[in-house]
């Protein structure tokens, strides 16, 4: 089993509020995977010359699919900075209570000759980070080896090999698992996750996960846990 080292791409979180801006739910490049009482979880894609306005009320993380750039702005700025992206990179976004109270909008767009793709993942909990961040700051922290303590949850970016097994954390609670790539994973509780890139998993109560395929298995795996420091 191998840990890789989660990237982390520094987005502003000073976004303006914007009354054209859409929820997640709302705007059509966006589609819902999963909602439960813990996150709501969408798939984005973004075709050439393709764009989204979004307006979120919750802290929230990226994963990107596939390797390629990307324009990302705040509302009302113009949309010039482009930022090169990497299959697996996982950015993690904190708004403060008072943002979250008011929401955040920006924008994605895609003016290169590929598909722009991402797992975007809204953690309902509103301390989610709470408790990891200094004043002022806000974007998540990045610990090695390739994971990061959110405040209630743990992600990790996890590369098994053929037989490896990812433990199971030592505090119960659910998973979210995020395919980077193909995966055929068994875990310890019964669950047969066998996905791909642009799908998640839901795992309702932790356990070890197998790589059961005949190929290295790389995922984004999001522990919640039942009681923050």
């Amino acid at each position: 089993m191998k840990a890789a080292v989660l990237t982390t791409l520094l987005l502003s979180c000073s976004l303006a509020f914007a009354q054209d801006a859409a929820d997640l739910a709302a705007e059509p490049h966006y589609h819902l995977l999963l909602e439960n009482e813990q996150v709501r979880v969408f798939a984005l894609t973004l075709h050439p010359d393709e764009s989204a306005l979004v307006r979120l009320r919750r802290s929230f993380m990226t994963v990107v699919l596939q390797d390629g750039e990307i324009i990302i702005w705040d509302e009302g700025k113009s949309p010039i900075q482009h930022f090169q992206v990497h299959k697996g990179q996982t950015n993690f976004i904190w708004l403060t209570h008072e943002q979250q109270a008011t929401g955040i909008s920006g924008g994605f767009r895609n003016d290169r000759m590929k598909d722009y793709r991402n797992i975007t993942v809204e953690f309902l909990d509103p301390d989610i980070g709470w408790f990891l961040l200094n004043s002022g700051t806000t974007t998540g922290l990045l610990t090695a080896p390739g994971s990061m303590f959110l405040g209630g949850a743990i992600v990790a970016d996890v590369l098994l090999q053929p037989g490896d097994t990812f433990p199971s954390p030592p505090k119960p609670g659910a998973e979210l698992v995020i395919p980077v790539s193909e995966v055929d994973l068994k875990s310890a509780g019964g669950i047969r996750i066998h996905t791909s890139p642009g799908d998640v998993a839901w795992i309702p109560h932790s356990a070890a996960v197998t790589n059961a395929g005949r190929e290295p298995a790389r995922f984004i795996i999001v522990e919640f846990q039942p009681d923050k420091p």
